[in-house]
């Protein structure tokens, strides 16, 4: 499997991730921020990362190679860690809305690609984009690929 094929999952893994987090209680957040405590925190991922690659009907090969759950959990832990400033980026490009007033998948694609896009050097910023895109157009409404595509085109220049 390419590295790109990789990275994609690893994406489509953290966005699944991010989505919960942020969906949930601040209690959660704490969680993944400090990983304390440990065995809870090993215990959420374990658990997460378990029902994301389980086969089922739809997607009888799901799989997060050891890499890209590195990769993932990475970009999980940069958007938490910088959750306040990424929500002030993001927040300077909506028009007549607040961040709190985007729809919880727009909310968590947004997060992932600001902080794709303004922290993790070595990945085009065209490539962020796309990605947020094609995981807009699988998981989001159906305008939040061209509402993701503006803002975060946006934030990249």
């Amino acid at each position: 499997m390419s590295n790109f094929s990789n990275k994609s999952i690893a994406r489509e893994f953290s966005f699944k991730l991010i989505y919960k987090v942020l969906c949930s209680n601040e209690n959660l957040l704490e969680l993944v921020l400090t990983k304390n405590p440990k065995a809870e925190y090993e215990r959420f991922i374990e658990e997460f990362i378990n029902s994301c690659v389980e086969p089922d009907d739809e997607h009888p090969n799901n799989q997060l190679p050891s890499g890209s759950q590195n990769f993932a959990l990475s970009l999980c832990q940069g958007v938490f860690a910088n959750k306040v400033n990424l929500e002030d980026e993001i927040g300077k490009r909506l028009h007549k809305r607040k961040v709190h007033q985007l729809e919880k998948i727009d909310y968590a694609l947004l997060m992932l690609g600001a902080y794709e896009i303004t922290s993790v050097e070595d990945t085009p910023k065209a490539v962020v984009i796309d990605e947020m895109i094609n995981l807009a157009k699988k998981f989001g409404s159906a305008d939040s690929y061209s509402f993701i595509n503006g803002t975060l085109d946006s934030i990249g220049k």
